[in-house]
């Protein structure tokens, strides 16, 4: 059978809907009216194509705010342990880097959860459908986007080029304020010059008062263009299968759009808690899509969130070798540590098959002048359109693929 053609009316589709959502719902962070609208615009279009009955809007409880608003606590405390420092007052100085130290560690290194209780909570809503293949399903594949959007990050937009050193220069400081403060309080002394350094290091820690602002970034490109994308890639088999023409002889699609992506993970953590069984009583497979602008920059991911945990390398290698095949530059690779995460770290975190397509510069010391992410200018005209056309193929290519390979 014929494989569907990819045209430009699917690139069009794609570009209206992420601007329709774009325009009509900004500010998307998680339990705002404007994230739960968004939500349900698009289970409205995953109706249209998606099996009758299938779609699901799936409600849980996070804190999102736990994720990046710990950081003025955590400067707070850097200031309140150096004022100890200098009044030699080790014992107390160490108990504030420590809880600053936890709270990055916790939050920005591994993404987990343990102060999240001192924060509000939120509803958010997962996303998905599913269309069934002409015979038993045998295993099934996830299209994965995220449609919630993130704070502008103060630094990314005024300076990329200097966002590696406003990192490490905010967060090195606490490293050294709580092993400075652990000798004194094991020596009982206070050296005049580790006070010092500690002191004159407020110059690198206050910054970070300003590492995200409270302006929310249109979120184009990271991620909604994503969600687009699974829609119409979930269009394309289904209007093969209401043609009569199933392509999907034993392969269940599933098409996810989470929120919560960009306050760690909460969404995808939320889906994969709730249906972690059916994930594995079927072999399945996600394929994640998130920072989608340039199409010669293609790179698919079989390691994530900050380096700890490894996602599918043979996925990564197979989605790979189809772009490659298709004449597309792509290559397997990583989230670089201080990079994040994507939604494919939850499914991961289970040992279930998952990569990421990223399509962005990813190594943190060559981010481009001209960024786009996480700023206000993440609309779509920042989106190339090959981008997209290229990512809708791999899908087609990756589902009919794979179908096959039950038939063989």
């Amino acid at each position: 059978m014929a494989r569907p053609r990819i045209t430009k009316r699917h690139i069009k589709d794609i570009f209206a809907f992420t601007d329709d959502v774009v325009r009509n719902y900004p500010d998307r962070l998680i339990g705002t009216p404007s994230c739960i609208a968004a939500g349900k615009r698009i289970a409205e279009e995953f109706e249209k194509n998606c099996d009758p009955g299938s779609v699901k809007r799936e409600a849980f409880i996070c804190n999102p705010r736990a994720f990046l608003k710990y950081i003025r606590p955590a400067v707070i405390c850097y200031i309140f342990s150096t004022i100890c420092n200098s009044f030699k007052r080790p014992v107390s100085a160490l108990y504030g880097y420590g809880l600053a130290v936890a709270m990055f560690v916790s939050q920005f290194a591994f993404y987990k959860e343990f102060f999240d209780p001192f924060f509000p909570k939120e509803v958010g809503y997962n996303v998905y459908g599913s269309v069934e293949p002409e015979g038993e399903v045998k295993q099934q594949i996830i299209l994965c986007g995220h449609h919630d959007a993130a704070y502008v990050f103060h630094y990314m937009d005024k300076s990329p080029k200097m966002y590696p050193l406003f990192l490490i220069a905010g967060i090195i400081p606490f490293m050294l304020g709580l092993l400075f403060t652990l000798f004194m309080t094991i020596t009982r002394t206070t050296p005049l010059w580790m006070r010092r350094i500690l002191l004159a290091a407020l110059a690198g820690v206050v910054p970070l008062w300003w590492f995200t602002t409270d302006e929310v970034s249109p979120a184009a490109g990271d991620n909604m263009v994503a969600t687009a994308i699974v829609n119409e890639a979930t269009k394309i088999f289904a209007d093969q299968k209401r043609k009569g023409k199933n392509l999907l002889k034993h392969t269940r699609i599933i098409c996810l759009s989470v929120d919560g992506e960009e306050c760690g993970l909460r969404g995808s953590r939320a889906y994969v808690k709730l249906h972690e069984k059916e994930l594995k009583d079927i072999k399945t497979y996600v394929f994640c899509m998130d920072t989608l602008y340039n199409a010669d920059k293609l790179v698919f991911i079989d390691n994530d969130l900050n380096l700890t945990v490894d996602l599918s390398h043979e996925m990564a290698q197979e989605l790979t070798d189809i772009a490659l095949s298709l004449g597309y530059k792509a290559r397997v690779s990583h989230v670089p540590w201080g990079g994040g995460s994507t939604d494919a770290a939850s499914f991961g975190q289970v040992d279930v098959e998952a990569s990421c397509l990223m399509a962005f510069e990813l190594d943190v010391k060559n981010l481009q002048e001209d960024l786009v992410y996480h700023t206000p200018r993440d609309f779509s005209d920042a989106i190339e359109p090959e981008v997209v056309e290229q990512a809708l193929t791999i899908i087609r290519e990756y589902i009919i693929k794979k179908d096959r390979e039950i038939l063989a």
